[in-house]
């Protein structure tokens, strides 16, 4: 059931962005440090979505790898209190 609740937001969340990249097709000038170029305003967003999820998963994979440290120290402590008794 998990995984259909992470596919239906996935679809929603194309859908989503699909919808306000459509509707705003226009060129904007972005400004960036010390660049400056025109670009259409579907590929910012669309950028901007894709840098999001980077960051995102980035930051969950280094919450995954503590999380996992933590679950094998309690493991091996765990183990080590079942040996003792």
């Amino acid at each position: 059931m998990k995984e259909k609740l992470h596919y239906i937001l996935l679809l929603i969340t194309v859908l989503l962005v699909a919808g306000i990249s459509l509707a705003n097709m226009q060129s904007v000038n972005v400004s960036f440090i010390l660049f400056s170029f025109k670009l259409p305003l579907i590929i910012l967003i669309l950028i901007s979505v894709l840098l999001g999820s980077v960051t995102t998963f980035l930051i969950s994979m280094v919450k995954n790898f503590s999380l996992k440290k933590e679950l094998k120290k309690t493991k091996e402590a765990l183990k080590n209190s079942h040996t003792e008794n």
